[in-house]
């Protein structure tokens, strides 16, 4: 019997967060239906730029939700729990609308993304993906914790700002125009930042996750956090990749001069890998 309900609940779980999806469907729909139709976009002219955008933001959904789907919110009941949890999931979706926004205007600011989707950039669609994808684990770290409801809000607007700072430096510390160049439809530029966002959003996401402490103490996680990741993805990491792992490979003329997908994609793999690790010893 007990495994019934388990499988029952489980169904049930599964529905909640396919509810919540279409629901991010339909205002992703409506939101870009005076530019263009993305079901027609997907299917009919195979605009892969559109396609990331979605898989971004569904796959998101799915990643925030698991932490908030089945959790134990201290409630007595199976049904005050699917409540709690539904609200949780329109906060998450809230959370990834105002997360485009905020990549439209500050992340890769000066480009219309909804211009460049409709024109199949793929580098900004990646750049999307990415930024939905970090949402989403940020999201979860913040609902996998038993703190007040309002910690999720404020580790979200502190996640946001800390995604668009690392943009801001690792476009600093290059000899280039990282945005210029995924306006221009640069796909291992797209796919350079889309990696940066994913990997650091693991690191925030180990340093929110867990019981709350406090705000002191969590936030505290979260500044060293982010100062170590910093240091370790952006400075050292770097340098270690390129001699290590890509010894006669330049990066940036891989991203700028050739173009070249395939070592931006080792250089991406490794960087979500040591993200994986920083997270986990770096507190």
């Amino acid at each position: 019997m007990d495994l019934l309900i388990y499988f029952v609940q489980s169904v049930i779980y599964a529905l909640i967060v396919f509810l919540f999806i279409f629901i991010a469907k339909k205002i992703a729909d409506k939101r870009v239906s005076v530019l263009y139709d993305a079901d027609y976009e997907m299917a009919v002219s195979k605009n892969m730029a559109v396609s990331f955008r979605r898989a971004g933001l569904y796959m998101a959904i799915g990643i925030g939700m698991f932490a908030a789907v089945g959790a134990d919110n201290g409630t007595s009941g199976f049904f005050d729990n699917i409540l709690l949890q539904s609200l949780d999931g329109f906060l998450i979706i809230t959370f990834l609308f105002l997360a485009m926004y905020i990549n439209d205007k500050f992340i890769l600011k000066g480009i219309n993304n909804d211009e460049a989707l409709k024109n199949n950039n793929i580098a900004v669609g990646l750049v999307e993906f990415g930024a939905y994808i970090a949402t989403g684990l940020i999201a979860y770290g913040s609902f996998a914790d038993s703190g007040p409801w309002y910690s999720s809000i404020v580790f979200f607007i502190l996640g946001q700002a800390v995604l668009i700072g690392m943009v801001l430096i690792y476009e600093y510390t290059t000899k280039f125009n990282i945005i210029e160049e995924i306006k221009k439809g640069n796909i291992p530029a797209g796919l350079m930042i889309a990696g940066i966002l994913i990997a650091y959003s693991l690191i925030l996401k180990a340093s929110v996750i867990g019981p709350f402490n406090g705000w002191g103490e969590d936030l505290t996680a979260f500044a060293i956090s982010t100062i170590s990741g910093i240091l370790l993805l952006l400075i050292i990491a770097n340098k270690a990749i390129e001699n290590i792992f890509l010894p006669d490979t330049n990066i940036q003329k891989e991203i700028v001069e050739d173009q070249d997908i395939p070592p931006i994609i080792v250089v991406v793999a490794i960087k979500i890998t040591l993200a994986l690790i920083i997270g986990s010893v770096v507190l």
